[in-house]
């Protein structure tokens, strides 16, 4: 379970991270808040972190039995796929994160 949430799931949490802070913008701007939108990206930032080294975890677990047979060898091949994934996203999310340190959110 943990390969599969970092591999389908993390990529999904980074684009719903950038929805749902650009949806706060407006309320942000309005009531002069703008700990809301880091609020939403460190939650986000936060969970596919978590997902990310569930997933580096089972790939330390698989690392010892990758030559056994296909099977383990088609494992430890998904579950770093998974690894790089959720670390992307993680790295997306980060980006996402950076112009709200920099730019106001009433700044457009």
């Amino acid at each position: 379970m943990r390969i599969w949430f970092a591999l389908l799931v993390t990529p999904i949490l980074a684009l719903a991270d950038q929805s749902v802070a650009l949806a706060t913008v407006r309320w942000a701007c309005a009531n002069q808040h703008v700990l809301a939108i880091h609020a939403i990206h460190a939650t986000f930032l936060v969970v596919t972190i978590v997902a990310t080294l569930g997933a580096a975890w089972v790939l330390i677990g698989t690392a010892r039995t990758r030559n056994a047979d296909a099977y383990s060898a088609r494992r430890h091949f998904v579950t770093a796929l998974a690894t790089a994934s959720g670390a992307f996203s993680t790295l997306v999310i980060a980006a996402l994160w950076y112009p709200t340190w920099v730019i106001a959110p009433c700044f457009a």
